[in-house]
């Protein structure tokens, strides 16, 4: 470095520690002479003592407040007289005092730390470093939150209840929505269940959670929450205050921008014990326990219904009380819900934790050696398993396990392999005759969760279900058919009802559940916590609905047809219905009557366009209990080398692809739509 270069460093250096001692001296007069008025302006000032090299007439237009503060100091080579203390306070007020600023500061402060759940004791920690740069700013995590500071318990028998309200919960949820203007009645779903909260204490929450049928987030809110070291020992007393608001919003409906909306129930979403203990009625394990038909169990050891006929249940007869077996009780909710055709079973227990667990275990660890996995076969199905692990669409929220793993899988696993896996990884390593029974079963279920199927397959889907009991019971043993695989034969009665079974699914209730139970932050006052930090989410408001679609992972090296040389391309494009991409497990759909590899993915102007090549060949996969090709799957093979062009909005379905060894099945996803 040159002397005169050092010298001129110098000459800075001196200038800048200068003009900072002159910005504290400054700060200290005008805080002594009214310290409450001007201390929250300089106070950024003050805490600038980062050493800059600048030159003069630098360009600080996009540099931070703070440097921005020092630099002009430099650069006016003054001690802020006249017009550049006005020009300091002005940048000042500018930056800090912007009510725009502020609030969106406040907003994106309340949705990070409610996402993400910060505790209060680190929000307040990190309140206390912004409000230096942001004085406006509360101090403490509490007043930025909104958390209220009593929470008015009532205590009832067995423990404390908490009431947020129906009204409350709809309005949260609708302004999050579009609601059509032709919409007049709003459906609301409920779901109660327990909630165990920690291994080492019987402590647990009973929730009561609602969800609107309108709602294809199909995110469900809290109505109110009991809690004690049991379920509640009344009936009555915990449902109390949700049955007189029930019947407030069923008089007087609902008010939402101001229009007047009707309410109505859609139907109660529960487990057998949960219906059981509502309805007042036996339980799945009684003589009288089958809450959809008179059928009266039969005991083989445990409680089993062997027929899959008998005279169905009735509203009318549930309020009469014609089978005085059936009734405990009478329940709160009579002459507000029906108490039957309202009380739907739910198939992620009846089927998922149910019937394909219980089959699972059957094979793995049953009794008899008939029905029994070999080791190896076992191993060989395992193997299969996770090597489908490369194929997993980004809908499915896991992968799949071995089946050493069968004790942890979760609900989302049992319904994948009933659906999907199953088919595919039990083939050729099953007897035949058990390979059958499940197809029945699976073959069945797909129907069943099929939006908008006809009449006839519908009676197609109830004739499996039938069929499927009656074998199982042949081959497994009559002392098996238990109350989740006789509720089989009364699932396609619900779909009359309320269409495909995911629209009476559990699956919403139950992550709703594993979200409350994870804002609980220690063991003392935990139905308190609970009900504060769901009222500091509410206080953050309505997200924003992402626009669709949302194409990611920009690129430059796929194939492209020449009528798209310049448009932009991309491997990622994700919409309200599914998610696709150039990479495997999403990149396999239906297009027309054929199936297609996605290639790329390129945007023409305000068009989105998906580059494929077809499968050129395609047949049934198997073809009992019906071709495979009469609910959507097959087996395709031949991929074609030239590549096609078909938009965004002709993608009929994203499918579930296998590889096989002379080609690759194909399955349409069902619980995407």
């Amino acid at each position: 470095m040159s002397a005169s270069s050092r010298a001129k460093r110098r000459r800075v250096n001196k200038l800048l520690k200068e003009t900072e001692q002159q910005i504290l001296t400054e700060y200290k007069l005008i805080v002594n002479a009214n310290p409450r008025k001007k201390q929250e302006k300089y106070h950024v000032a003050a805490s600038c003592q980062c050493r800059l090299d600048v030159l003069p007439f630098q360009d600080i237009s996009d540099l931070p407040l703070n440097r921005r503060l020092t630099i002009s100091a430099v650069n006016e080579n003054t001690d802020l007289p006249g017009e550049s203390e006005a020009h300091f306070e002005s940048i000042v007020e500018d930056e800090l005092d912007s009510d725009d600023n502020n609030d969106l500061l406040r907003t994106s402060l309340k949705y990070w730390a409610t996402s993400y759940s910060i505790s209060l004791v680190a929000l307040s920690s990190l309140l206390s470093i912004l409000t230096m740069f942001h004085p406006t700013l509360p101090k403490d995590g509490r007043t930025l939150l909104g958390t209220p500071r009593n929470v008015p318990i009532t205590t009832i028998q067995g423990g404390d209840y908490y009431h947020f309200g129906i009204v409350k919960g709809v309005l949260s949820r609708l302004a999050c929505l579009c609601v059509p203007s032709t919409m007049t009645t709003i459906n609301i779903q409920f779901n109660i269940d327990g909630l165990p909260l920690f291994k080492s204490s019987k402590l647990q929450f009973w929730p009561i959670l609602g969800c609107l049928t309108c709602d294809y987030t199909k995110s469900p809110f809290v109505v109110g929450i009991f809690c004690g070291l049991s379920k509640p020992v009344s009936v009555f007393e915990y449902l109390a205050q949700f049955v007189k608001d029930l019947q407030n919003v069923l008089c007087n409906g609902i008010i939402y921008n101001g229009k007047q909306f009707n309410v109505e129930i859609s139907a109660f979403i529960c487990d057998a014990p949960a219906r059981a203990y509502i309805k007042q009625v036996k339980g799945f394990n009684g003589y009288s326990g089958c809450d959809k038909c008179f059928q009266e169990g039969v005991w083989m050891n445990k409680m089993t219904f062997p027929e899959t006929k008998h005279k169905l249940r009735t509203d009318s007869s549930f309020s009469d009380m014609v089978d005085e077996e059936h009734h405990i009780g009478k329940s709160p909710l009579s002459g507000l819900v029906k108490m039957v055709s309202m009380f739907p079973p739910d198939y992620m227990h009846v089927c998922c934790l149910g019937v394909t667990r219980k089959m699972l275990h059957i094979w793995l660890k049953g009794k008899h050696l008939a029905t029994k996995f070999p080791s190896q076969t076992a191993a060989g199905i395992s193997d299969k398993l996770l090597k489908l692990r490369f194929y997993t669409p980004s809908e499915f929220n896991r992968k799949p396990r071995g089946l050493s793993e069968i004790d942890r899988w979760k609900a989302t696993e049992f319904r994948s392999f009933m659906l999907y896996w199953g088919p595919v990884v039990l083939k050729d390593s099953l007897p035949s005759e058990l390979y059958d029974n499940f197809m029945l079963f699976s073959v069945g279920m797909y129907m069943l969760l099929s939006p908008s199927i006809s009449e006839e397959m519908l009676a197609f889907a109830q004739k499996l279900m039938v069929a499927f009991v009656e074998h199982f019971g042949e081959l497994y043993g009559k002392d098996e058919i238990v109350y989740n695989i006789h509720q089989l034969t009364h699932l396609a009665e619900e779909y009359r009802r309320f269409g495909n079974l995911d629209n009476i699914s559990g699956f919403p209730f139950e992550n709703c559940l594993g979200q409350i139970k994870h804002l609980l932050r220690k063991p003392h006052q935990t139905l308190q916590q609970v009900v504060k930090r769901l009222s500091e989410t509410s206080h953050v408001g309505p997200t924003c609905s992402r626009d669709y679609p949302k194409l990611l992972n920009i690129h430059i090296d796929g194939p492209v047809p020449t009528q798209f040389i310049s448009s932009q391309q991309y491997r990622k494009v994700s919409t309200h219905r599914f998610t696709l991409s150039t990479k495997k497990g999403d990149n396999c759909v239906e297009v027309g009557d054929g199936f297609a590899l996605i290639e790329n993915i390129i945007k023409s102007e305000e068009d989105t366009y998906i580059i494929v090549r077809m499968y050129g060949h395609k047949q049934p996969y198997y073809m009992y209990p019906c071709e495979s090709s009469y609910i959507g799957t097959y087996k395709v093979s031949g991929l074609k080398e030239n590549i096609g062009v078909v938009g965004l909005a002709s993608i009929k379905r994203k499918c579930l692809l296998c590889p096989d060894m002379d080609g690759a099945i194909v399955i349409p996803l069902l619980h995407l739509a």
